[in-house]
């Protein structure tokens, strides 16, 4: 297979994007960064998801792959290592290697993570890397892990030829990450669904932001700003779920929805909604049934999804 060389400027533009993100990133309690940073949503989405109020991503795993927690895992965009820490406290692998694009991120991993004892540290590597390339090894890990990267992959071919190579038989691929429309192009289905529910639906004291200012209707986004902000995102996303499909065999496939409380949430609406406020809590809920049930009738795909899967034997 033939391999691409990356464009080193929008490599840059990339990297540039996600440490000033990682700047930026909230730290103050009760103030979330994205969709499902949100405790009510969170749980409602587990909940619909598995059918359990008792169940999350890493008790999942755990119960249903156990042999994972003594393994070692490879895992994309690691940014700065926070879900990986989560993930070896949780005891759902056994040691994790992040590969990471901004220098910057990976800093403030280590630095936070020598605050923490010596068995987390030396059980999470960081490797700063272009995801692109496909260089993961040969045969090497147990488990590819991608929490919000498949997403941002746009020589997905290279990709996925080197998650199939570094793995060791019986190996697995898990990924949590958005497979929604490529570059935000949100269908008119979509877009149609997420106004309604904001207009009728969300108080319209809701319906303004912490500065006072009206949060006026979702839109989508042109291609050329999503470009502009980070080149990267969702460059090929919907691409990827038929992709995973052809080339492995998946064993679980959870859909997690966000096809409209992602964008009902997006540009810092999430914060509109206070976790100790009841009302706020219900329209949340109620959010996520809805979306749940435009997704079990058809009318909409779910964005976001939950994969397991294992690479296909090659014929």
């Amino acid at each position: 297979m033939p391999t691409h060389e990356p464009d080193l400027e929008n490599l840059q533009r990339t990297a540039d994007h996600w440490a000033t993100w990682q700047r930026d990133l909230p730290v103050t309690r009760g103030v979330y960064n994205d969709w499902g940073d949100h405790p009510t949503v969170f749980q409602a989405v587990m909940r619909h998801a598995f059918g359990r109020a008792d169940i999350d991503f890493f008790s999942f795993l755990k119960e249903r792959y156990p042999r994972c927690s003594q393994g070692h895992a490879l895992s994309l965009c690691c940014g700065d290592g926070a879900f990986e820490e989560q993930l070896l406290q949780s005891g759902v692998f056994g040691q994790i290697t992040g590969l990471e694009l901004s220098p910057q991120r990976i800093a403030h991993g280590k630095s936070r993570m020598s605050q923490g004892n010596d068995d987390e540290i030396s059980r999470l590597q960081f490797l700063q890397q272009d995801v692109n390339l496909g260089r993961y090894g040969e045969q090497c890990f147990d488990v590819v892990f991608a929490k919000a990267a498949l997403h941002h992959i746009e020589q997905l071919e290279q990709a996925m030829d080197g998650i199939r190579r570094c793995l060791r038989p019986g190996g697995l691929l898990i990924t949590i990450d958005f497979f929604g429309p490529s570059r935000f192009q949100w269908t008119e289905a979509q877009l149609d669904a997420c106004n309604w529910f904001w207009t009728h639906r969300v108080p319209t004291h809701l319906h303004r932001g912490h500065d006072g200012r009206a949060v006026g209707a979702i839109t989508r986004p042109t291609v050329d700003a999503m470009i502009e902000m980070d080149p990267s995102e969702a460059v090929r996303s919907g691409e990827l779920h038929s992709m995973l499909r052809d080339q492995f065999d998946v064993l679980d496939d959870f859909a997690l929805g966000g096809t409209v409380v992602h964008l009902l949430l997006s540009g810092g609406r999430v914060n509109h909604f206070d976790a100790s406020n009841p009302l706020h809590n219900a329209v949340l809920e109620e959010a996520v049934t809805f979306e749940q049930q435009l997704i079990s009738s058809g009318a909409l795909n779910s964005d976001f999804r939950f994969v397991v899967a294992k690479p296909r034997a090659r014929e």
